[in-house]
This record gives C-alpha cells, structure tokens and sequence, in this order.
C-alpha cells in the first residue's frame, strides 16, 4: 500500500481533486498511515528473526552485523546505540532491548507542533534541503496565491519523484522497502510536511488540515 501512494504521489494529480493542495495533504495522510504500519511491521519482524537466532545458541558476528543492518534508520540513533552496546550482555539482556524498541518515525516528529529531537530535526532538514524544498517555501511566501501554492506543490512531487529514483526506492509493487528504503520514504513524507507546515505559515493559518 505505501508503495501504490507513493506512486500515486509522484504521478498525475486525479481528476477528482479539486487543488494540488487537497491532493497533497491527502496524499500525505495516507502515506505516512501505510509507512508507520510497515515501519512496526518491519521492525517486529526484524527482532523476533533475531529472537530466534539467540534460541538456537551462539550468535554470530555476521548474524549481529546484518541486525544492527536492518536496524540502523528505522529506530533512533539513542535505541540503536543501545541495542548496539548490548550485544555483550546476556541473551535475556538482548531480548528485552529488543522487545523495548519502537520504530522512528521522522513523519511523527515533523507533524508535531513543537520542537522534535535533534537527530530527527537534522535529517528532516537535510532531506528539506536536498529535495529543494527552500525555494518552493519562499515562493509560496512571496505570493501565497493558488497558482503559486499549486505550482509550488506540483514541483514538490516531483523532486519527491526525483528523489526516489536517485536513492533507489522502488516504485513497482512487487518489489520489497528495504530498512533503507522505508528510512528515505519517511524522510521524504517529514519534509514534505514541513513544507506544507511552510504553507500554512504563508496562508496564516493553522496545521489542523494536516
């Protein structure tokens, strides 16, 4: 399902909506609803692999590098460090860092009100930056019009698209969102609601829509 929005993102706006605004706030929704679902899904899925291996007896050194692997983006820097710095501990020690882990999501931190945690804030940035986002933003403030929002947010989808292609995130169904993958995904949709964060700021409005 997140693949098919985020297809859908990056295509042709549908007829059925009436502005690039309400296709873009829509849009937005659904993602990030579909990608937190396969972030826990992920993540579960990940951690009870690796419960299974610790049954079995000795963990290897090729087993705890392909966790740290899929674990790397999809939790916190502090939970990974943690879970990295508990490999030397007991097989109960393991188990309950692992059954303590919840995914991050910088989509989360992007729709609050407030101030996220720093390591969130700075990707979010830096994926704000390298999808161009800044000068759309300034646009928008300079003549919060609707041809200008729609413009804005038609170039947005496609550096979004752009994006995509350059870090390899596969767009075709029958292909699988790697950790990495589902890491770019999410922080793609955190910037695009910053910059619609952005807009609302140049309307003068609130974030309600969102």
């Amino acid at each position: 399902m997140l693949i098919a929005s985020l297809r859908a993102f990056t295509g042709e706006i549908p007829a059925a909506y009436a502005s690039q605004k309400e296709f873009f706030i829509t849009s937005l929704q659904n993602m990030a609803e579909h990608l937190y679902n396969l972030q826990k899904e992920t993540l579960k899925e990940t951690c009870e692999s690796f419960d299974v291996q610790l049954g079995k007896g000795k963990i290897t050194e090729k087993e705890i590098a392909k966790l740290k692997d899929a674990l790397d983006k999809l939790i916190s820097d502090k939970d990974f460090r943690m879970v990295c710095a508990g490999m030397t501990g007991s097989k109960e020690l393991i188990k309950k860092r692992l059954s303590a882990l919840r995914p991050v999501s910088l989509t989360g931190e992007a729709r609050k009100a407030g101030a996220g945690a720093a390591d969130a804030e700075r990707r979010i940035m830096e994926t704000y930056a390298r999808l161009r986002f800044q000068p759309l933003a300034e646009q928008m403030n300079a003549a919060p019009n609707d041809r200008v929002i729609d413009e804005a947010l038609m170039k947005a989808r496609a550096e979004v698209a752009e994006y995509c292609c350059l870090y390899h995130v596969p767009l075709n169904e029958d292909d699988t969102l790697t950790p990495f993958s589902l890491s770019c995904v999410d922080a793609a949709i955190a910037a695009c609601y910053r910059l619609l964060s952005n807009l609302h700021k140049a309307l003068g409005t609130g974030i309600a829509e969102r």
